[in-house]
């Protein structure tokens, strides 16, 4: 087995690996370190699409898809909220975009290496070295970033729900599309899955993107996504008459586990790495802050380690309160969220969601929702979180 040596190693070369090299060499920041990037796949497909809203500009801003400022909430009773987002943006951007933009940048570094391969195992060395296996070879480095996710070890009270999705991108005749805005949430759907709702997003005058998505603890048989986008489809949005161009799948965890940043000199991001939001199961915007942190700590210091996490204990206390307001089931999740957009405006729920609200604004929102079951949640996670 062959062995070899860098300064950083980056396992996994996904939305979470590639940003932080990307803005790292594009800062200046690892321009003379040697680095290896190791993920089993070459990142040549379409694999997924990341949304998130936004305010400000991005160092992605130029691979966005499409962008909606035009947003609409849609009850389960088929109430019509026209959305107040305010300066924010709703985006998309496609993963072939990203991979192919990112990569081809980056290849023309000397000092980066990608090596297709699957990890078979990471760990520290001590203190300061880290060890990553692969079939054929072993890595060492000074540090290593992992973004690969792997489902922790839960206690007894961690709640572990699954946002699944199916999307499926169609072309219909022109003219006959009539939609027009982004549906940012539609409970026009049967809820007898768990909290269940579409995104619905219009690409062109004759193109929509259509996600099947729900909040639960188990999956679906196949066929069933399948289904209900059809009947959504055909029943919702009247169109009967459509060709599928492109469709993905995708899982992802939304628990109150608290994961590890730091294990010696292995550092997680992404979704390992606690970036994603456990309430609502958004990543792209909390990887770039994580990111952003990382990067001035290296700048500052010579070194990634810093101190407050981007989702803090305020974030993952309200976090643990809704998941388990979810799994009790007395308060389910299309009233109550269509009881916070319809009371709360758009531009405070996103600042929320992305940690940007003053204690006020945070008020605000729980003045939208029913009292009682958050209330009583909440104090549990507080008694959990302080005095377990």
């Amino acid at each position: 087995m062959q062995t070899e040596r860098c300064d950083i190693l980056i396992c996994g070369g996904g939305l979470a690996g590639l940003s932080l090299l990307y803005r790292a060499m594009k800062s200046g920041v690892w321009r003379e370190e040697n680095i290896i990037v190791v993920d089993q796949s070459e990142k040549k497909e379409n694999d997924r699409t990341w949304s998130f809203w936004k305010s400000t500009q991005t160092d992605f801003d130029h691979l966005i898809y499409r962008q909606w400022k035009d947003l609409l909430f849609f009850c389960h009773d088929g109430e019509r909220l026209a959305l107040s987002s305010g300066n924010y943006t709703y985006n998309s951007i496609r993963s072939i975009d990203f991979y192919t933009h990112v990569i081809t940048w980056l290849q023309q570094f000397p000092n980066i290496s990608f090596v297709k391969a699957t990890v078979e195992h990471i760990a520290a060395q001590g203190a300061t070295s880290c060890i990553l296996h692969t079939k054929t070879h072993v890595y060492t480095s000074a540090f290593l970033f992992n973004s690969l996710y792997e489902k922790p070890v839960l206690k007894k009270d961690d709640q572990y729900f699954l946002q699944h999705f199916k999307g499926i991108k169609i072309r219909v005749q022109l003219g006959m599309l009539q939609v027009k805005d982004a549906h940012l949430m539609d409970f026009r759907t049967g809820q007898q899955h768990g909290t269940t709702f579409f995104y619905t997003l219009p690409i062109s005058a004759d193109e929509l993107f259509v996600e099947y998505t729900l909040f639960s603890k188990t999956l679906l048989p196949e066929k069933e996504y399948d289904t209900q986008i059809d009947e959504y489809l055909t029943n919702v949005l009247k169109i009967t008459d459509y060709e599928i161009l492109e469709e993905e799948f995708g899982v992802i965890p939304m628990t109150d586990y608290r994961f590890t940043r730091f294990n010696n000199h292995i550092v997680n991001i992404g979704t390992i790495g606690g970036d994603t939001r456990a309430s609502t199961g958004y990543t792209f915007t909390n990887t770039q802050k994580t990111i952003t942190k990382i990067l001035a700590a290296y700048q500052s210091q010579g070194n990634p380690f810093f101190a407050n996490e981007t989702i803090g204990l305020k974030q993952h206390l309200y976090d643990v309160t809704l998941l388990n307001v979810l799994a009790k089931e007395n308060y389910e999740g299309y009233q109550l969220f269509g009881d916070l957009f319809k009371n709360t405006r758009a531009s405070v729920i996103f600042a929320f969601l992305d940690a940007e609200t003053s204690v006020i604004q945070d008020l605000q929102i729980m003045k939208s929702l029913r009292i009682l079951p958050f209330l009583r949640e909440f104090t549990r996670a507080v008694y959990r979180t302080f005095m377990k």
